[in-house]
């Protein structure tokens, strides 16, 4: 393992300061890492509430599972997919345990 001091020199072929890891990305592919993050994040929002409920009740994922009568790799499977992955069972359950009502808007 390097040491602090050696992590903390900048190498010399770099040359250049960076203001912010930002500023160090752009050129470097950085627009198409914010795009597959920004289409990820819109893959993943009702999952996304999902989690941050479980969260904030205070749940692990092994007490999610305890209610919901599953294994945690079951609730680590639902938390790792997409929305378009879950059934309206397994989000109206989760909801139910987390204190999320679930409200289907078809237009």
């Amino acid at each position: 393992m390097a040491s602090p001091k050696t992590l903390s020199r900048r190498p010399a072929a770099a040359g250049r300061t960076y203001r912010s890891v930002d500023d160090m990305l752009r050129g470097h592919g950085y627009r198409r890492v914010a795009d597959a993050v920004r289409q990820l994040s819109a893959k993943t929002k009702v999952i996304d509430q999902l989690i941050l409920a479980r969260v904030a009740s205070n749940l692990t994922q092994s007490q999610m599972a305890a209610k919901l009568r599953c294994s945690q790799s079951r609730i680590s499977k639902i938390e790792d997919s997409q929305d378009a992955d879950l059934s309206l069972g397994d989000i109206q359950a989760y909801a139910r345990i987390v204190g999320l009502k679930l409200k289907l808007d078809l237009r």
